[in-house]
């Protein structure tokens, strides 16, 4: 069992290291395609990184404007890509091969919880997650969240044209993100060698029939589409193994 697990974590480890450079090149690309808004209207800042009491969050992309706060999180996923807006993991299809990935929309959530917590902004400030795939994706995804291909992101950012923020809270928080942001590499190091710990962590309870949600024992359990595994601490926790 033990060696398993060591086989496991390794390969989780080769796994995030490809899927991060994968990663990088996508949000070159969107950050390439940001470049072309209208710099005296939306400021922008790829690849930010900050510090909240939850920890280090890194966010793909961040547009701030008079219309509104834009976090934008990117994938650079090939293959057909499937989910619903509250699915846990989403499943990526290329031919007969399928793998599972965190659902993004969730991940989002996320970005935008650490920047109203680290800015001290109320639920009044306007900010609009969205989730952006490159086109090596072909999305099948169900959702109310915006997610969409990178060619149309220019787009949707313009036609919200309502004015929710004056020109000196954009400015505010444009300089506070930049004061905030974390430049340091062995900080960033630090993140990356979190993440990969957290991937190991998780896999450990999950093989040891732990939720790594919850901390309860995963259970032989069935649903309306046959028998699975999930967390005894349902309806609490929906933790399912996929």
């Amino acid at each position: 069992m033990g060696i398993i697990i060591i086989l496991i974590i390794i390969m989780l480890i080769i796994k995030f290291n490809g899927a991060k450079i994968k990663g990088n090149v996508g949000e070159k690309r969107v950050a390439n395609i940001l470049s072309t808004l209208d710099n005296t209207k939306y400021k922008v800042i790829n690849n930010l990184m900050i510090r909240t009491e939850r920890g280090t969050t890194q966010i793909d992309h961040v547009v701030i404007s008079i219309y509104g706060i834009f976090v934008i999180e990117t994938k650079n996923y090939k293959g057909l890509i499937f989910g619903s807006e509250n699915d846990e993991n989403w499943t990526q299809v290329i031919y007969k091969n399928k793998g599972k990935f965190r659902n993004p929309i969730k991940q989002n959530y996320g970005h935008v919880l650490s920047i109203r917590e680290r800015l001290s902004l109320d639920s009044s400030t306007n900010i609009n997650p969205i989730v952006v795939f490159t086109n090596r994706a072909t999305l099948k995804v169900n959702t109310k969240s915006p997610v969409m291909y990178d060619n149309n992101v220019i787009d949707y950012i313009r036609s919200c044209n309502s004015i929710v923020m004056s020109i000196d809270m954009v400015t505010r928080i444009y300089y506070d993100l930049l004061m905030f942001n974390i430049d340091s590499k062995d900080v960033r190091k630090e993140h990356v060698h979190n993440i990969k710990s957290n991937l190991s962590e998780r896999e450990k309870k999950i093989q040891n029939n732990i939720c790594p949600r919850c901390g309860k024992a995963l259970v032989m359990r069935n649903g309306k589409n046959g028998s699975f595994i999930g967390c005894s601490g349902f309806p609490k926790c929906r933790f399912i193994r996929n």
